[in-house]
């Protein structure tokens, strides 16, 4: 089973968030942080504590010290014995965003199908946090061999446990689903396939065809890009016919892929599309917005910094004599250690 080749690893306090629901589902994981109060927050699953660096407070290029610092961590990762290893984090953190695109690289050394999952940064977070995933994205599109990306749009809605569940469901049907029918199935080297195409992959998992078409486009996941490039589509029908979607209308909006998998007599209507542009568009519209505010915010620093004018009439005064102050018990004692 496909399942049992997958190992997931929740990088900061996102990325520990999202993987607890794959760990609740009965896959290998472990959540990975500098903060003991966000691993206790998690429950028993298992985790890694990442030694002398309780968070990073926002500085994402502090990850390659705390790794350094912490060999034992890389050295476990390395040691993993799963095939497809699923790193999770939150793009606008520091822990995670930091982390995980070196421990992407890393995994990818090691012969690994890596399939990085990347929380994105509502548009109304701070600057920082449009920062860090502007330059995590700019990162992961340099590593050669790195399998498919999946990118989580918190700009759909606040309820973040919401938009986790779903998407864990979603990436369990398409990683654990069995069904099968006379006329096709989709089989493990096929989804084994579409992980390792590079780029960007987006799910929909209903049973309306309307429900479909509006969670592939307009679902939990960052808006595709208009160019209609991609891999593969893959659908798993919910009954023994197309007649709940045909091909062709997924081709209509992802557009015309290299090859089409299809499975059938699954409970629900799932739609893969792999190998698609990474998000280029939106992302490019979190690091304006991080830029626009910085340079507003500097023009009114600007507009607003004036100085304090000097009190001249102070210079008139006479000055009086300065008594010698009596020394304190503290002063006393520290005179008392410096000899």
């Amino acid at each position: 089973m496909l399942k049992d080749k997958v190992a997931f690893l929740g990088l900061g306090c996102c990325g520990g968030k999202i993987a607890k629901n794959f760990v609740d589902m009965g896959y290998k994981g472990i959540a990975v942080n500098g903060s003991e109060q966000d691993l206790r927050a998690l429950g028993g699953m298992p985790k890694h504590h990442l030694k002398g660096f309780d968070g990073f407070g926002g500085h994402r290029e502090r990850a390659i010290e705390c790794l350094a610092s912490n060999e034992g961590f890389l050295s476990s990762v390395q040691e993993l014995q799963e095939e497809i290893i699923i790193p999770i984090f939150g793009a606008g953190g520091s822990t995670g965003s930091g982390c995980g695109t070196v421990i992407t690289e890393l995994l990818v050394e090691a012969g690994k199908i890596v399939c990085p999952v990347i929380a994105l940064p509502s548009s109304d977070e701070a600057i920082i946090k449009h920062s860090n995933a502007y330059q995590a994205v700019q990162e992961l599109q340099e590593i050669e061999g790195a399998g498919t990306s999946f990118f989580i749009n918190n700009d759909k809605t606040n309820n973040y446990e919401y938009t986790n569940k779903a998407f864990a469901k979603m990436l369990d049907v398409f990683l654990s689903n069995d069904s099968y029918g006379s006329r096709n199935n989709f089989d493990v080297s096929e989804r084994m396939e579409m992980l390792q195409d590079n780029g960007a992959t987006v799910l929909s998992l209903a049973k309306e065809k309307d429900t479909m078409i509006e969670k592939l486009t307009n679902g939990i996941f960052a808006p595709l890009e208009a160019n209609k490039i991609c891999e593969h589509i893959a659908i798993i029908h919910a009954g023994n016919d197309n007649k709940d979607i045909e091909p062709s209308e997924v081709i209509a909006i992802a557009g015309k892929p290299s090859n089409i998998y299809e499975g059938y007599n699954g409970k629900s209507t799932l739609i893969a599309v792999s190998g698609l542009d990474f998000p280029i568009t939106h992302i490019n519209k979190l690091g304006n917005i991080a830029k626009e505010i910085y340079e507003e915010r500097k023009r009114n620093r600007q507009q607003s910094a004036s100085k304090l004018e000097g009190l001249d009439f102070l210079k008139e005064e006479k000055k009086e004599p300065l008594k010698k102050k009596t020394m304190s018990k503290l002063d006393l004692l520290k005179k008392r250690m410096e000899s």
